[in-house]
């Protein structure tokens, strides 16, 4: 198994170019070190590895990861140069690992708004539907609505209890999206995160992640280039700049990693309305999601 430190390593290596890396991606790598990767070291104290010796460090089983990896460190590259992005593909190519969504990291960094939802929109996982659920439903808004009448406690209820908590319109609803986005607020339901930036950079962390990294990372990379460089169009939603260079981001995000690691199943393909009655903690233990270390930010 790839040591903890090895990745770090890397990870700092792609990040230095220009003056080294930024202090955003500097505090991201210090959170992954401790709460994803799970060891007490200072990162300021290691040596970055180049493209070459990192490659010789990382199994073959972890390259993927890893890659991923870099484009998140990437994608915290203020201001944008696109230094980064060749960097950060010199690194790819060593590790052997061809990752289309690449592309959209080098897009955030040197194109447009317009280039990036096009390459994403070119290489992104499909979405996934609720089962049960189809787009033409007209009654869906009124069908989730209707979860409100869910036992206390309840995965149901606690699906309400979110969309009203954060004012949203329920799926379905004049202004409250398709149906693609049911399963999306279940996860989040599931996984305990807000309808925040952080919150959404998590759950897709966590989601990519509980995977092996197999998927969920194109939402991940729709959430960085919404959160974090503003470059993306969904929902009306207003994109931001640096989100996880908020307090508690970064060390959020990190801890999505390691509870994604930790679960047994993928909790966004559960069929969550047949258990809406099913208390909320029985449904996540059965997914192996764990409790979150704590409420911040």
């Amino acid at each position: 198994m790839t040591s903890a430190s090895a990745i770090a390593r890397g990870l700092l290596g792609a990040a230095s170019v220009g003056d080294g890396p930024t202090p955003e991606q500097t505090g991201l790598i210090q959170n992954l070190l401790h709460g994803y990767l799970g060891v007490d070291l200072d990162g300021a104290s290691l040596t970055p590895l180049d493209p070459a010796a990192l490659a010789a460090a990382v199994d073959e089983a972890d390259r993927s990861r890893v890659v991923d990896l870099l484009i998140v460190v990437e994608f915290c590259r203020h201001p944008p140069d696109p230094v980064q992005a060749d960097r950060v593909e010199e690194y790819a190519r060593a590790l052997g690992v061809d990752e289309s969504l690449l592309v959209v990291g080098r897009d955030a960094l040197t194109g447009t708004r317009a280039e990036v939802m096009a390459d994403w929109g070119r290489f992104r996982e499909a979405s996934i539907l609720e089962p049960g659920v189809t787009e033409a439903d007209p009654a869906l808004g009124a069908r989730l609505r209707a979860l409100g009448t869910c036992p206390a406690g309840s995965l149901g209820r606690a699906y309400f209890e979110f969309l009203d908590r954060w004012h949203l319109a329920f799926p379905g609803e004049p202004g409250g999206g398709d149906a693609g986005l049911v399963a999306h607020d279940f996860s989040h339901v599931l996984a305990g995160y807000d309808a925040d930036a952080p919150g959404e950079l998590a759950l897709q962390a966590m989601l990519t992640s509980a995977t092996d990294f197999e998927h969920h990372f194109s939402g991940l990379v729709a959430s960085l280039s919404l959160y974090e460089v503003g470059m993306f169009d969904i929902l009306e939603i207003t994109p931001t700049v640096a989100a996880l260079d908020r307090p508690g981001a970064a060390a959020l995000l990190a801890e999505a990693f390691a509870r994604g690691a930790q679960c047994t199943a993928d909790f966004s393909l559960v069929d969550h309305l047949a258990r809406a009655n099913d208390p909320l903690e029985i449904v996540r233990a059965d997914c192996g999601i764990r409790p979150r270390a704590s409420s911040a930010p």
